[in-house]
């Protein structure tokens, strides 16, 4: 006996059998009676048992064809509580996106510009500076520094993003509240080293991350290099230099070569470069 059935013989057998013969269940599926007759005929085959009588005015299930419409019923309601869990939207593609956490944030923060309930995506938002593995599909999305120089990779460049010095407005031109310096993963990071080479003797506090020290900065407590699409969000924040040129990174989109045709991928990059090239600030609602 065949292990392997055609689910369309079975679904069109189903069809027939609840029609009472082939006429109704053309009516009902669109598919031409001989058709049907054909592939009734196939899956009686590949059962090698008997499912119908064929009689004068119209087929008769036997009893091998009564159990199988009995056990083909449960498959239709599973089929249907399929079909409607697609519809209700949670089939959605789920895209993952990977960023460092000040990036992170400035999506999640303009969300609304790239994303809504109605979208044929899910955005699942992953805050790492560590560059997560696209080619094992481990994320979608990256948000990199640099355009990918392997093979498998598509990239599309979306910006440039720049560091200045800021400290809060309340901090007086006579105070000198020192700087904000960054330890453990963070300090090998280029903005950790420029600190540490232009104002390391001035460093009074350290944080193991950067967007902890926000909070410092705007209570006056010390100064920080920050990323101007954060430090240019604050009214509370006053700048204390120019763009440091040799800090300045460009901002890509990354995802797998094979994947970024799929149309949830595609939809989702074309969505976030929109929004990102627009050079969006961080929300200062914080």
């Amino acid at each position: 006996m065949k292990r392997n059935f055609d689910w369309e013989d079975l679904r069109l057998f189903l069809a027939v059998a609840k029609a009472g013969g082939l006429a109704g269940a053309a009516d009902k599926t669109g598919v031409s009676a001989a058709t049907l007759g054909r592939r009734v005929a196939s899956l009686e085959r590949d059962l090698n048992v008997r499912l119908v009588e064929r009689e004068a005015r119209g087929y008769q299930l036997t009893t091998a064809g009564r159990e199988l419409m009995l056990h083909l019923e449960d498959m239709d309601q599973a089929a249907r509580s399929i079909a409607a869990w697609q519809e209700s939207g949670r089939a959605r593609r789920r895209i993952r996106i990977s960023a460092g956490e000040w990036t992170t944030r400035l999506l999640l923060d303009n969300i609304g510009g790239f994303w809504t309930s109605a979208s044929d995506w899910v955005p699942e938002f992953l805050a790492d500076p560590r560059v997560r593995d696209i080619a094992r599909r481990r994320i979608d999305i990256g948000v990199r520094n640099r355009r990918p120089s392997q093979e498998w990779l598509a990239g599309q460049k979306v910006g440039n993003v720049d560091f200045a010095v800021y400290q809060a407005r309340s901090v007086s031109a006579r105070e000198n509240p020192g700087w904000v310096g960054l330890v453990e993963d963070e300090a090998h990071f280029p903005t950790s080293t420029w600190i540490r080479e232009n104002h390391g003797d001035e460093v009074t506090i350290t944080v193991n991350k950067a967007s902890l020290a926000l909070s410092l900065v705007r209570k006056g407590h010390a100064r920080m290099l920050l990323p101007m699409f954060v430090g240019e969000a604050y009214a509370d924040l006053q700048r204390l230099s120019e763009p440091v040129e040799s800090l300045r990174t460009e901002r890509w989109l990354v995802m797998h070569q094979d994947e970024r045709h799929e149309p949830a991928v595609r939809h989702a990059v074309s969505s976030l470069a929109k929004v990102l090239k627009q050079n969006p600030l961080l929300s200062s609602d914080f």
